[in-house]
């Protein structure tokens, strides 16, 4: 019966060289370690690499909660966005009706200022006296202002004011008369009237009208605000068929 070995010879010899050259490494290594500059610089690598890997895990977990953050926002500003687009339209809609409250006032704060103007001169207005011209002197008031924050500052001020002052109008009589003492008289009268103040003559001389001679004459006058005391006010009465 043959036997056959299929196992490669041992060599003693060879191991025991590499285990000769890996102690006399080991101890290369050892001895080396101990050397202070080179124990410095590996702690040195060692505790870069901590931090950085420290900084690198904090990064991470500071940009993931950004991206969450980030995700909620772009959800909520989805989701509100019909509120938003319906808040716009409600400002802008109060805007236009703060205009038009501010062009209702302005014409309330002056429509019956000509009225008591027209209504006074034609009290005052004495005999054998006319008028042949009158008109307004002052600019006319602006329009109310389109910009939407003076709008609703007007408005916050007239809800805190609710009877607001209006502007006073001033105006030129232009008249004849056959007595200078009529003028005198005219004059008099307008002064004493609670809606029109400073009468003053601005011009005064002789013309000639259909061959007789009158005193032609120019008053300058300013409305004026009346005590409450003085407005009279009556009932709007419809009938009702």
């Amino acid at each position: 019966m043959l036997t056959i070995n299929l196992l490669p010879r041992k060599r003693p010899r060879q191991s025991a060289l590499a285990q000769m050259d890996l102690r006399a490494a080991l101890s290369a290594m050892v001895a080396s370690i101990r050397d202070p500059l080179l124990i410095g610089a590996v702690v040195t690598v060692l505790g870069a690499t901590g931090v950085v890997a420290m900084l690198h895990f904090r990064q991470q977990a500071r940009l993931e909660e950004v991206v969450a953050q980030v995700d909620r926002a772009v959800r909520d500003s989805t989701r509100y966005s019909n509120v938003l687009a319906a808040r716009r339209r409600v400002a802008a809609e109060r805007d236009s009706v703060t205009r038009q409250l501010m062009v209702i006032r302005a014409m309330d704060n002056t429509r019956y200022q000509w009225a008591h103007v027209l209504d006074e001169v034609s009290r005052a207005l004495p005999a054998f006296t006319w008028l042949t011209s009158l008109e307004q002197t002052s600019t006319p008031p602006l329009p109310p202002s389109a910009d939407t924050t003076q709008a609703a500052a007007a408005d916050s001020a007239a809800k805190e004011k609710p009877v607001s002052t209006p502007a006073l109008v001033q105006f030129r009589l232009v008249g004849q008369t056959i007595d200078i003492q009529a003028l005198t008289l005219f004059m008099r009268q307008l002064e004493s009237s609670p809606f029109i103040q400073s009468v003053t003559l601005t011009r005064s001389e002789i013309v000639s009208v259909d061959g007789k001679d009158v005193t032609q004459f120019a008053l300058a006058a300013e409305s004026e605000i009346p005590p409450p005391s003085q407005l009279r006010t009556a009932p709007l009465v419809i009938p009702v068929r």
